[in-house]
């Protein structure tokens, strides 16, 4: 019982560092001229997370992949409709998906329970791909990227892009100046340790001005998947910050997608 109560405890601590919840949408795809389907995909646990089905007929360097992607920790998917409609314009049908708590979605947030969902939505991307056939991408930003890793670790895909991202959340609690910090943490978000079981390509993004989760930590991920041959392109954005890395990279960031996507990203 004692242990049951530290347990929970601590999860109430580390939601407040992690979690950010906002609930609502405050834009809709329609709005920026975007076809979309607005879905509810069921975890495991029943529980009802929302998404955005942005498929896409653009002839371009995507042209039928679909892409999975997963935003931070704060906001909602509505706050990246910026990203979502240039990849879309790319040629990339898009499954944007929300954890529990977030927008219109059921439940609370936690480390297993951004598992389940992420499960659950690359399930639901490849029963939307259907009959295409395409490469399944997965993308996240942030506390997303790790969220992609940890899938990316468990699933066979074919390409995994993650940006701005930590390698363990102990490492990040450990940069506040709070006392025994680490100690406090009560999930593990080692992205580290997923990426030793990713064998797909991987393109990391990282901005060297980002003051929320620093460079060096792009580049520790960038070194344990060439370690493993893994086939990583590293962006490294001068003066990137953490929300806005590529917008700050501009044409480079979609030059450089691009390539990894023509010459790194095996057929499905």
């Amino acid at each position: 019982m004692a242990a049951s109560l530290k347990r929970r405890f601590l999860e109430s601590i580390t939601n407040l560092f992690m979690f950010h919840p906002t609930r609502g949408q405050h834009t809709q795809p329609s709005q920026l001229g975007m076809d979309f389907s607005e879905l509810r995909i069921v975890a495991e646990d029943g529980v009802r997370t929302q998404a955005w089905w942005l498929p896409s007929a653009v002839d371009g360097a995507f042209s039928g992949c679909t892409v999975v992607t997963f935003h931070g920790n704060g906001g909602t998917m509505a706050d990246r409709l910026d990203w979502l409609q240039l990849i879309v314009a790319e040629g990339a049908s898009v499954l944007a998906t929300e954890y529990r708590g977030y927008g219109d979605s059921e439940g609370t947030p936690s480390e297993q329970a951004c598992r389940l969902d992420a499960r659950a939505a690359l399930g639901e991307a490849r029963r939307l791909a259907g009959e295409a056939g395409g490469p399944l991408l997965l993308h996240g930003r942030s506390l997303g990227g790790a969220v992609a890793i940890a899938l990316a670790a468990e699933e066979s895909i074919d390409g995994l892009i993650a940006e701005s991202t930590f390698t363990r959340v102990r490492e990040m609690a450990s940069r506040t100046g709070i006392p025994f910090a680490a100690r406090l943490v009560a999930y593990e978000f080692d992205s580290l340790s997923c990426l030793q079981k990713v064998t797909a390509p991987v393109f990391l993004v990282h901005g060297t001005s980002d003051t929320l989760i620093p460079f060096s930590m792009g580049e520790a991920l960038r070194d344990a998947l060439r370690e493993r041959d893994v086939p990583v392109t590293f962006l490294a954005v001068p003066g990137g910050e953490h929300n806005s890395t590529w917008q700050s990279a501009g044409e480079r960031y979609w030059e450089e997608l691009r390539r990894w996507r023509q010459e790194t990203v095996r057929p499905a």
